[in-house]
Order: C-alpha cells, then structure tokens, then sequence
C-alpha cells in the first residue's frame, strides 16, 4: 500500500544523501510522497522537487527549526513553505551561522581535552551547508577515536560532558511565526523522541501550531494513536515520518514509517485553502 514520509534529511543538514539519492530510494520503496525537513535550511529542497518530479513523486516543501521553549530546546517542522520567504531565510541564516559558532566551540573543546590533537582532523567530515553535532560524531567515529557516533554524544556531545555547548534558538512562537509568514503549516515534531519534548507538550499545545507529527520512528503504535488523538481534538493535522538521515544514525530508517497518504492529502487541501484565500 502506497505510503508518504514527510520528514527527511539530505546531506544538505545531517544526513548521508543528496536530494536526488533521496528521492530514489522513496521512489523503490513506494513512497507516494515526500518532504525534505533538513535542519535550519531549505538549500536541498530545489533539488529535491526535481528529483520528485523525474521520479514521479508528489513533494512538500519543508524545513525543521531548532527552536527554544522554556528553556529547553525543541523541534519545529514547517511543511509547504515559501522557500524565498526573505523573514524565513533571515532567520534560517542566523540559526546556521549559531550552528557553525557553536560547532567551532566544540571542536576547541575537544582538542583541549585530547581527544583530537587539532581542528583541521574533523574539518573533512562537516556538513554541506549545516554543521551539528551529529557531523562531529561522525568525524569521531571515522578518526577512530569512538566505536560508533553514538559513543561520540554518551562520552563528550551530550549535556553535562566535556565537550558540550548550549545552543543559541529562535523562540519556538517566532518560530512558528516565520513558518505562517512564509504560508506554511507548523507541526510540533517528533513529541514522543524526547522526555524533554514530552513533558513540554501540553504547554506547547498551547502554541498556534497547525499539526503534530503522531508517525515517527521513536513512536510506538499507542504513542502514534495518542498523538492522534491530540490532533483530533484540537482539531489538527497529523504528520511524520521516519526521520531518515540516510544511514547517517545507523540503520536506513526510510520505510519503517509509513504515513498514510491520507495525511498527505489533508494537508495540501488545506495549503491549498490558504493559498486561494491570500489570492496567491
């Protein structure tokens, strides 16, 4: 039975693939759809709709903003965006230039601890067009210097270990904000990967969102059935995905998510309606 996947990364933010490799693999799998979600950037999305197109599948616009909520951070997907939305773009540049700024934090820190001997050994294995900390780990894990990236985040990435650093986020409202401006459709993602993002959720409910993402890979069937429940009554769209980085985690997540199409389909009613209503 065909299926959608609205939430996926190319090597334009932290995953392994490009756009087109993307695209290929939904296409064998027998995806109806896609969107490309990548990290504070929407540099792979031009690339991706023409992939689409030569390989037959419906697409969506989409980005996934790092964004701050009391305190903590969270995880923002704009689907069918303007992508030369000039506020948009503005913040999505200031997002990659934090991300960049913090990466170069991080290294130092690592080079002062040992565990590499200078910046220029993790230079080769950095993003495309968004650096994070899944490319550091990465780079530790070819070095040799952990077993897997994951060791990468449990030994130095993660909070409280020696090479951490906060992050600099949008405000999740502004967020949402620059995802309406740019006539999109904002979804609280994946609420069920994080106890952060869990215990967070009601009040973010609160928040002008226009969905939630119920399918992700982290979901169990009663999370998804939870978070569908949510969207019904607050009346929402549902969305999701397998938030596939091409391997980039380990496993090839693609396929083992699969949205029904039926999602997809509301979703660009609903795009649609507000388009014909701002006489775009």
């Amino acid at each position: 039975m065909a299926f959608v996947d609205l939430h996926l990364h190319t090597h334009f933010s932290d995953g392994l693939d490009a756009p087109a490799a993307v695209a290929a693999r939904a296409a064998k799998l027998g995806c109806a759809a896609i969107a490309i979600t990548d990290h504070d950037t929407v540099a792979g999305v031009g690339e991706a709709a023409a992939a689409c197109k030569e390989a037959g599948l419906e697409f969506l616009t989409g980005v996934e903003i790092s964004a701050e909520y009391e305190g903590e951070e969270v995880h923002i997907v704009g689907l069918g965006i303007d992508v030369t939305s000039a506020s948009l773009l503005a913040a999505l540049d200031w997002l990659r230039a934090a991300r960049a700024s913090r990466a170069t934090k991080i290294i130092e820190r690592l080079v002062q601890i040992g565990a590499i001997r200078d910046a220029a050994v993790v230079v080769p294995h950095l993003g495309k067009n968004v650096v994070g900390r899944l490319h550091i780990a990465r780079a530790l894990h070819a070095l040799g210097i952990t077993r897997s990236a994951q060791e990468a985040f449990n030994r130095f990435l993660n909070p409280g270990l020696p090479a951490y650093v906060p992050r600099e986020l949008l405000g999740a409202a502004k967020a949402i904000d620059l995802i309406h401006e740019a006539r999109g459709l904002a979804f609280i993602a994946h609420p069920g990967l994080t106890q952060i993002t869990r215990r967070l959720l009601p009040k973010l409910t609160a928040l002008p969102f226009d969905g939630i993402e119920a399918y992700h890979i982290s979901h169990s069937p009663a999370r998804t059935r939870e978070y569908h429940a949510l969207a019904k009554s607050k009346h929402w769209l549902a969305a999701g995905g397998s938030d596939c980085h091409g391997g980039a985690k380990g496993a090839i997540e693609m396929g083992k998510v699969r949205v029904p199409c039926v999602c997809f389909e509301r979703i660009r009613a609903v795009l649609a309606g507000q388009n014909q209503d701002s006489g775009a």
